[in-house]
């Protein structure tokens, strides 16, 4: 074996050597083969690049006072609760997010909330906030009886 095969590495997409020469951010050798690709299989490399550069993420919080001025993002990680959202657990997918809050509010007597926020540029926005969907505003005045 000549030791230049040794040095040889497996692109990052398992098709074949890496070559030391670019085009147009992608290796020659991905490149050629490229083109030996399915119509399908590169529209499924597509929509997955895609995906993952989304910058839309999905975090799970809880609501305190109930008009939205006091909120904890849940940590999964930490298995508690923070009162930033640089704090809170980032879930790529609604659907999992929903599921751990569902999980998490078990035996409570609130829901835990979602909130779809972006991260460009490396910062958390909230994007929207998921509203109560049923929440008792409990008035300290009694309804005045007529009759």
């Amino acid at each position: 074996m000549l030791k230049r095969d040794r040095a040889k590495k497996i692109s990052p997409l398992g098709l074949g050597v890496r070559p030391k020469r670019m085009k147009k951010g992608m290796p020659q050798d991905i490149a050629e083969e490229a083109g030996e690709l399915s119509p399908e299989f590169k529209r499924e490399l597509n929509r997955r690049l895609a995906d993952a550069n989304d910058p839309v993420r999905y975090v799970v919080f809880s609501d305190i006072i109930g008009n939205g001025r006091w909120r904890l993002w849940l940590d999964v990680s930490g298995d508690g609760y923070g009162t930033s959202i640089d704090q809170a657990t980032l879930f790529k997918r609604e659907y999992v997010a929903r599921a751990v809050a569902k999980a998490y509010s078990k035996g409570r007597k609130s829901d835990l909330l979602i909130a779809k926020i972006t991260t460009k540029n490396d910062k958390k926005r909230v994007l929207k906030f998921e509203k109560p969907k049923h929440r008792t505003n409990v008035s300290t005045q009694r309804p005045k009886r007529h009759g």
